[in-house]
């Protein structure tokens, strides 16, 4: 707040909260950077402080609708400065070139400063001590002090006494909800106080020896009101431990008391704020790039500190917020996760899909319920025994009802993403957790199979289960190829009724696993750093994929190769294809970022190679794969190209002059702009235009459901050279810059990676001109072709001028990097 009290005369300031609704504070921005100004070129430019944001993602969310307001408004130059002001728990965090850590521990010469600036405050103020602030920074942040006088202030601390609840409360909901508060008027309500006519009451009056740590605030629901609030977080967890551990008062004492206690809710004023404020306690959780925590921390804490509470407080909760879908939801993951108890689980989960019918998360939690339900039913089956066709049948029909449930969570997915397209200021991804959901339940349909006899023949068991789940044997073939079926006719009998499910459990998984692929490799978040969700959830995915290959890409029994005109060679070469997640194009383009050796790509793009001899009868999306895995291996090793650049074009060429299905027309698209991008002399590169429109379209179409709140990932720059080595790698941009993945996605955003001279001269500079939200960039043949600025915000202004950029291949098309404006002679 000094610094921004200092820069007010150069700077527009202002303060924004995480609450605010981003919208709403893009609006306030552009009235601030146009007040008093009737040209459309503001002079003053707006330093906008963000006050303690939880994830860094949000800050892009917000920088995104600035400057999608200011095209819009055809604002130009604008100039918005985002001072984002962070707390963490440790000094460990990332620096980048443009983060500044400022540690709580003070040098010697800044101790002195404080200890001259006290005797300055002793001398004008006699209650200097309760100038926590202050004083805690005196003590450079000495967690004795805070102890000692957190422990004087609360020592006659009494929970039978109004004000003591009423400071718990304050406590308890500033620990966990960081911009909590209460209204001033319920205050004086509940403690017995009347607003005086004349004068005011203060917090001493009220609070009495609590009153130190407590400060009056503003807040706002329908109206602005006055409302106090616990001044510093750190005195608050203090007070939450001494009230615990010296008064034995537990958070679950003071959350029952939050919840069960009429009095707080009836009071107008402030009461929506409190009813969020409690619903966030409750619900809120927070990830790690490990793990995605099951509950609050609130919740999780009572758990551990009070086993048994957490229970009393989620069904106080669902009374409190009754009709809340969230709270039925938490109530349902409680039961299934902790208690085990699906049956409860499933009605609570029922309950929240009433509430809250075409919400995909709530959805899930209904998938979720059936998943570890049959997840529970299978490891109750003891190590190396049989289940018994009863128990399988019972099993089989949770798996189906689970199946079931995640197919309709990704239906909402997607209708809620197509929805957020339409809301320019809606950046919330697709909920992937049905698709991921249903990779689960596959995998342990797999495990439930196993402890089956069928087919009882051990040598061939599990390849013939998985020709079966493959769909490529029918149930009636199993049968047939079983000595024992009579001993095992009631196993049969059951896999009959759930033939349709389990004949299709492999295209199913596999659908699965490429919608999630080909959503991860070719989009990235707003940030370009992985968020901890998805970081987890790749883990996740990564475990069930080992799982399905030893399944359905391990097949090696002779008894089902030595078919009549079985070609053993194509079929291994698809087998390992599959297994190394490279039998889409979207997995040969992401050997590109992931750690692969070069040895590995070789042997990938050897064995389409072999798939792709007219001999084998390869299928389209098979040479279209082809020509990817031979340009990522030019592009990784130039040397080690097995097949010609001039070839590739050829085959492209013939590629492009056919129809194919709308799927493989987005992946051939890409790879045309790719190769034919003008410095190649082949007669097709004429029609490059056509092919980057085309491939938007597809774009659109293809990742419709998917792109809200993703930007396109870059796959390949445009290098200096020739043929394959024209096209660069991102790694050999990140080999320029030392630092982490944070540190080069910083650069990235700012655009300073463009200001490296490494980078420089390894990058073809295009030239071209801005026409309105696009540049047409020249090329030797003569063409004006489409590109699409990176940031939309870099060409504001520059309508019809000149200007010089790299160029990035992305899946949405042609990306303009780096962007300058050119001097034109007058």
């Amino acid at each position: 707040m000094h610094v921004l009290w200092a820069l007010r005369d150069k700077y527009r300031c202002a303060v924004l909260r995480e609450k605010s609704d981003f919208s709403s504070v893009a609006d306030h921005v552009i009235q601030l950077l146009m007040y008093q100004y009737d040209e459309q070129t503001p002079r003053g430019p707006v330093l906008l402080m963000i006050d303690d944001f939880e994830d860094m993602e949000k800050v892009e969310e917000l920088q995104f609708a600035i400057e999608t307001q200011c095209t819009e408004k055809d604002i130009q130059a604008a100039k918005v400065i985002l001072l984002n002001c962070m707390r963490s728990e440790s000094n460990a965090t990332e620096l980048t070139t443009d983060t500044v850590f400022i540690g709580n521990n003070l040098s010697d010469k800044e101790l002195k400063l404080f200890e001259v600036k006290l005797k300055e405050i002793k001398e004008k103020h006699c209650d200097f001590e309760t100038f926590y602030g202050f004083m805690i920074m005196k003590e450079n942040f000495n967690a004795e002090y805070i102890e000692g006088v957190v422990r004087n202030t609360l020592k006659n601390f009494n929970m039978d006494q109004k004000n003591a609840q009423l400071f718990a409360v304050l406590v308890l909901l500033r620990v966990y909800c960081k911009y909590s508060s209460l209204s001033w008027s319920l205050c004086l309500h509940v403690l017995g106080h009347s607003v005086p006519v004349c004068g005011d009451l203060r917090i001493g009056d009220v609070f009495g020896e609590f009153s130190s740590f407590i400060s009056f605030c503003w807040d706002q629901d329908k109206v602005k009101y006055i409302a106090v609030q616990i001044r510093y977080s750190i005195i608050a967890r203090q007070c939450l431990e001494e009230i615990r551990r010296t008064h034995k008062v537990t958070k679950a004492k003071i959350t029952k008391f939050l919840l069960t206690t009429d009095q707080l809710y009836e009071y107008t004023q402030g009461r929506d704020n409190l009813f969020q404020y409690v619903h966030d306690i409750l619900v809120k959780r927070f990830s790690s790039s490990e793990e995605v925590s099951q509950f609050s921390p609130l919740i999780q804490q009572i758990a551990e500190e009070t086993p048994g509470q957490e229970e009393i407080v989620l069904t106080n909760a669902a009374k409190r917020l009754e009709n809340d879908a969230v709270v039925s939801q938490l109530l349902a993951r409680y039961y299934y996760l902790k208690k085990k108890d699906f049956t409860v689980a499933k009605a609570w989960a029922k309950e929240a899909m009433g509430l809250s019918e075409d919400n995909s998360y709530i959805a899930d939690t209904s998938a979720q319920v059936f998943k570890h339900e049959l997840k529970n039913e299978i490891s109750n089956c003891k190590e190396g025994e049989f289940m018994s066709p009863e128990k399988l049948e019972i099993a089989l029909k949770m798996a189906q009802s689970a199946m079931e449930a995640f197919q309709k969570t990704q239906a909402l997915a997607k209708k809620e993403s197509l929805y957020r397209n339409k809301i320019k200021t809606n950046n919330q991804h697709i909920n992937t957790s049905g698709f991921l959901g249903e990779i689960q339940v596959g995998v342990l349909i797999l495990g439930l199979l196993e402890k089956t006899p069928v087919p009882s023949l051990d040598d061939v068991r599990r390849d013939i289960m998985s020709e079966f789940l493959s769909g490529n044997i029918t149930i009636e073939s199993l049968k047939r190829k079983d000595p024992q079926y009579n001993k095992n006719r009631s196993y049969y009998e059951i896999l009959q009724q759930f033939k349709d499910m389990l004949c299709n459990l492999k295209k199913r998984m596999k659908f699965n696993f490429d919608h999630l692929d080909r959503m991860q490799v070719n989009l990235g978040t707003i940030t370009g750093v992985k968020n901890n969700r998805e970081q987890v959830a790749r883990k996740e995915i990564s475990v069930c994929f080992d799982r399905y290959t030893q399944a359905f890409c391990e097949i090696k029994s002779e008894h089902l190769l030595k078919k009549n005109n079985f070609n053993l060679q194509p079929h291994q070469a698809r087998q390992f294809l599959e297994k190394e997640k490279a039998d889409s194009f979207s997995g040969i383009l992401d050997c590109l970022t992931k750690d692969i050796s070069t040895e590995k790509i070789k042997e990938i793009a050897k064995q389409y190679n072999i798939i792709c001899q007219s001999k084998h009868n390869p299928k389209t999306v098979e040479i279209i794969n082809m020509i990817y895995a031979n340009v990522v291996l030019g592009c990784v090793q130039p040397k080690s190209a097995a097949v010609p650049y001039e070839h590739l074009l050829r085959v492209l060429s013939a590629l492009l002059k056919e129809t194919h299905q709308p799927e493989e027309d987005f992946s051939l698209f890409f790879i045309a702009v790719v190769l034919l991008w003008p410095t190649s002399e082949h007669e097709v590169s004429t029609k490059l235009g056509p092919f980057i429109s085309q491939l938007k379209t597809s774009y659109f179409d293809q990742m419709e459901e998917v792109f809200n709140g993703k930007r396109p990932i870059v796959h390949f720059l445009l290098g200096k050279k020739s043929n394959y080595e024209k096209l660069l790698q991102i790694k050999a941009i990140q080999s320029c810059i030392t630092g982490t993945e944070e540190q080069f996605a910083s650069q990235w955003r700012n655009g300073k990676i463009w200001k490296d001279e490494k980078v420089r001269d390894l990058l073809k500079r295009v030239i071209g001109r801005v026409k309105g939200r696009v540049i047409l960039a020249d090329n030797c043949k003569g063409l004006r072709l489409e590109v699409i600025p990176l940031f939309r915000s870099q060409i504001n202004g520059l309508d019809g001028r000149k200007v010089s950029f790299f160029i990035g291949f992305s899946m949405k098309g042609p990306l303009a990097l780096g962007i300058e404006r050119v001097k034109e002679p007058r």
